[in-house]
C-alpha cells in the first residue's frame, strides 16, 4: 500500500492506494493519529485508489473516527467501489461521512 499526505489549506488529506491490509494497519493508524492530534480538525481519507481492504483496515478507520470525535473535528472518507461495498456490508456507512470524490470532500469543508 502507498500512503501520501497533502494539505489543502487547513485540511489534511491522506491518500491511500493499493491493498490496505493488516500489515499496513499500524503505520496508517499512527500517521492518522499524529495528523489528528496536530491538525486543525479537518481530515479527508481518500481511498479512491484502494483495491482491497480488510477488517484491520476498518479498525484503523474506526480508530481515526473516534479520535476525531474527541478532537472535536470532522473526518470525511472518499471511497472506491470495493471499499464502499465493505463499508456498507459492515454498516459503517451509518457513522462515516462518505463522499464520491476528493473535490466533493474538500467542498464539504468549504474549500474552493
Amino acid at each position: 500500500m502507498v500512503m501520501n499526505e497533502q494539505k489543502h489549506g487547513d485540511i489534511d488529506i491522506v491518500a491511500l492506494s493499493g491493498r490496505f491490509v493488516m500489515a499496513d494497519a499500524p503505520e496508517v493508524r499512527e500517521r492518522l493519529k499524529a495528523l489528528i492530534d496536530d491538525g486543525q480538525g479537518k481530515l479527508v481519507i481518500d481511498m479512491d485508489q484502494v483495491s482491497f481492504i480488510d477488517s484491520s483496515a476498518c479498525a484503523v478507520l474506526i480508530s481515526a473516527f473516534k479520535a476525531m470525535q474527541l478532537k472535536p473535528g470532522r473526518l470525511v472518507l472518499v471511497t472506491s467501489p470495493v471499499v464502499q461495498a465493505l463499508i456498507e456490508l459492515t454498516r459503517l456507512h451509518t457513522i462515516f461521512e462518505i463522499l464520491p470524490a476528493r473535490p466533493a470532500a474538500l467542498e464539504a469543508f468549504g474549500a474552493p
